[in-house]
């Protein structure tokens, strides 16, 4: 769909004129009406005063409709089923690692953590890019050593963190835990 379609289409959805849009953007309404014939082009200023009027972002009018729609049909864009998720793969036996989102590819890391009976590290490590890290336990406990600090949290229990601080989360009991984890920026 056209820049000028978009621009007409959503005038239309909030019910504005083409004159009560060209005055709450400060510009003629025969500016407006040849951007909705797709005459004029408009500026990259006008245009984003007419974004921010509509509720969008300028972004958004250029962007292609076909692939917003095609991501929307497919819900493996937004959506991961119990069986589809992604294994991250570790040398470690006892730490397994599921990915409860669709990729890595947004702003957070989400992920299903498994931790087998004794699995404790010499490691203490931080990830190298800041942000914050969460983890709830679902189930078990885990021992979580943040800088100087130890920390145990039991079924139900949460944290949050610095990632960039040096940490490590062990399983020390006979049971396996399992905690859900979630990173901004992603680390992995």
């Amino acid at each position: 769909m056209s820049v000028a379609k978009k621009i007409k289409k959503l005038r239309i959805k909030k019910k504005l004129s083409t004159k009560e849009l060209a005055k709450r953007a400060n510009v003629s309404a025969g500016l407006i009406s040849q951007l909705e014939k797709g005459s004029t082009q408009g500026s990259v200023e006008t245009l984003r005063k007419i974004a921010k009027i509509l509720d969008t972002t300028l972004a958004s009018l250029f962007e292609e409709e076909s692939s917003k729609e095609l991501a929307l049909s497919n819900e493996s864009f937004f959506i991961v089923r119990k069986e589809k998720r992604k294994k991250i793969s570790f040398p470690d036996p006892l730490y397994k690692c599921e990915l409860l989102i669709p990729d890595l590819q947004g702003e957070i890391e989400f992920i299903l953590v498994e931790l087998e009976p004794h699995r404790v590290t010499d490691e203490k490590l931080p990830h190298t890019r800041g942000g914050e890290e969460c983890d709830l336990v679902l189930e078990g406990s885990i021992y979580i050593e943040l800088a100087d600090k130890n920390f145990i949290l039991n079924e139900g229990d949460s944290i949050r963190f610095n990632p960039i601080t040096p940490h490590k989360i062990e399983n020390k009991s006979d049971k396996k835990a399992i905690y859900i984890s979630v990173i901004t920026p992603p680390s992995f």
